[in-house]
C-alpha cells in the first residue's frame, strides 16, 4: 500500500481498513477477483473487524467474573439441565422480551459461570451487559448516599444496561433504605431490560430477605411476574472439576 494512501486512511480514522488491505495484499486467492468482488470482500472484512472489536470491548466493560466462560463448554449432564434450554436462552429472546432469569442453588452449583456464559453470549450479540455482585452494587449506592443527584445518575446508568447480572443476590437481608433503592432500580428496568438474579435462596424466601412489608411486595412484583428460573443441580460442580483437575495433574506427574 502506498504511504500517502495509508496516511489518508489513518486521517479518516480508517486504520483498521489499512490493516485489512495489507493482510489481503498477501492473499494470493484474491488476485483473480473483480473490482466489485474485491470491494465486497474488503467491506465484509471491515464490518467483521469492527464488530469483533465492539464485542471485545463489551465483554471487557461488563466486568465478568469469568471472562472466558462460554455456553459451548457447559457440562449438561453434571448440571442436569437440558441442552435445548440453553440453546433457546442463547437466542437472547429473554432480553428482547425483558424476561428476568433466576439461577438459584447451593454453593458450587456453577451458577456464576452459567450467568457469565449467558452474559458473554449476549455481548457477542452486541448487547450492553453488566455483571456485578450485590454487595458491590449496594456499596456503590452507599458511596453516593449524601449526593442525591450522583446516586440517581448511577442508578439510572445501572438501569439502562440491556442485561444486568446480579450475583450473590440477597445473600444477606437488606435494610429499608437499600430496599427503596432496589425498588427504584427495578422499577426502571421492569418491562424494559431484564436482570439475571444469581443466588442461593429460593424465591419464596426473597420477600422476607427484602425486609417484608409493602416495599418488598413492590420489588417482588417487578422482578417475579415475568421471569424464568433456570434449573440447577444440587451437585457441587466445583468439587467435581477440582477432582478432575487434580487427577489430570497426578496423571501428568506420574508419567
Amino acid at each position: 500500500m502506498k504511504i500517502e494512501l495509508k496516511k489518508n486512511l489513518s486521517l479518516l480514522e480508517l486504520s483498521d481498513l489499512v490493516k485489512i488491505i495489507e493482510e489481503q495484499e498477501t492473499d494470493i486467492k484474491l488476485v483473480d477477483l473483480s473490482y466489485d468482488e474485491r470491494l465486497e470482500f474488503l467491506l465484509d472484512a471491515l464490518v467483521q473487524e469492527r464488530e469483533n472489536r465492539l464485542i471485545e470491548r463489551l465483554i471487557r466493560n461488563a466486568g465478568f467474573k469469568y471472562p472466558n466462560a462460554c455456553l459451548e463448554s457447559l457440562d449438561y449432564d453434571s448440571r442436569q439441565i437440558k441442552k435445548s434450554t440453553i440453546i433457546n436462552l442463547a437466542t437472547m429472546g429473554f432480553i428482547s422480551n425483558a424476561t428476568n432469569l433466576f439461577i438459584l442453588g447451593p454453593t458450587g452449583a456453577g451458577k456464576t459461570y452459567l450467568s457469565c456464559a449467558l452474559g458473554i453470549e449476549a455481548c457477542r450479540q452486541t448487547y450492553r451487559v453488566l455483571y456485578i455482585r450485590m454487595p458491590d452494587l449496594m456499596r456503590n449506592f452507599e458511596n453516593y448516599r449524601d449526593d442525591i443527584r450522583a446516586l440517581t445518575r448511577y442508578r439510572k446508568r445501572i438501569g439502562n444496561y440491556q442485561l444486568l447480572i446480579l450475583d450473590e443476590w440477597l445473600n444477606y437481608k437488606v435494610s429499608e433504605r437499600d430496599a427503596k433503592i432496589l425498588y427504584e432500580l427495578f422499577e426502571q428496568r421492569c418491562g424494559t431490560n431484564p436482570t439475571i438474579f444469581v443466588g442461593q435462596y429460593p424465591v419464596d424466601e426473597w420477600h422476607d430477605r427484602l425486609g417484608g412489608g409493602t416495599q418488598a411486595d413492590s420489588i417482588m412484583d417487578r422482578i417475579v411476574y415475568n421471569a424464568y428460573e433456570i434449573p440447577t443441580s444440587e451437585t457441587n460442580l466445583r468439587k467435581i472439576y477440582d477432582t478432575k483437575r487434580l487427577k489430570k495433574l497426578m496423571d501428568t506427574i506420574e508419567k
